[in-house]
């Protein structure tokens, strides 16, 4: 358990699925963007309140860079929407697989693609409304703030030139090696942050959502976990792929 770190991002969301089976064995930091903590916490250990900006990747950049030379073996993100139940699916599976690997491992459950800059090459993003109830009673804004640098293939090129990556994760709900992390300079997640840290609506966020698996390439120490929601199966991808 020493080795493992859960991060959460809460806006408005109650936070009931950590007091359930198996959440509730563990232990979370939860970062309050919301302006109440009308919250479960049964099993929270330290509530960190920050400015409601750049949804959950500003929440997760904002952890790295805090705790940059202080980071656990196994570092566990998620968003506080677990509620919704294809979320908590997947956020089940994370810990199961911690859990069975004698907290040793983390896993990044995702998709494959050839190329993930090919991938999403032109996708822009001009309006989105948060899928989660609690949130929307308390924020109906749906219009995005624009990045700076658009669509996405160009903004990857910016940050990441010709790295070839392959993995993605959605939802913000991933697992990370602490290797995986500190093989990065600090500056690169101040420099992704940057483009975040102004509205609560960004659209390089979704973005940054995308790219975990390119922010932590080339993911040399966590597992690769290909994750098909639809059919709920999961295989360990070998290193190989």
């Amino acid at each position: 358990m020493n080795n493992i770190e859960i991060v959460v991002a809460r806006f408005n969301e109650d936070l009931r699925w950590t007091c359930e089976f198996p959440f509730n064995r563990f232990q979370y930091i939860v970062y309050n963007k919301g302006n109440n903590e009308n919250f479960y916490k049964r099993n929270v250990k330290h509530i960190i309140n920050i400015k409601n900006v750049g949804k959950n990747d500003h929440t997760y950049l904002y952890y790295i860079i805090e705790n940059y030379n202080n980071l656990s073996n196994i570092i566990v993100f998620f968003p506080g929407s677990l509620n919704l139940e294809y979320k908590k699916i997947k956020a089940k599976i994370i810990l199961n697989n911690i859990v069975k690997s004698s907290f040793s491992n983390a896993y990044f459950l995702g998709n494959y693609h050839k190329n993930i800059k090919t991938f999403f090459n032109n996708f822009t993003l001009d309006n989105w409304e948060t899928s989660d109830k609690q949130n929307l009673s308390l924020n109906r804004e749906i219009i995005l703030q624009k990045s700076d640098i658009r669509p996405y293939g160009k903004w990857y090129t910016h940050f990441f030139g010709d790295t070839q990556a392959n993995w993605c994760s959605m939802w913000g709900i991933f697992s990370i090696d602490k290797r995986d992390i500190i093989q990065h300079s600090i500056d690169r997640y101040k420099a992704l942050l940057e483009t975040i840290n102004t509205h609560s609506n960004p659209e390089a966020g979704h973005y940054i959502e995308r790219s975990w698996g390119v922010i932590f390439y080339p993911l040399s120490y966590t597992n690769k976990v290909l994750y098909n929601p639809k059919k709920s199966t999961v295989k360990i991808a070998l290193q190989l792929i």
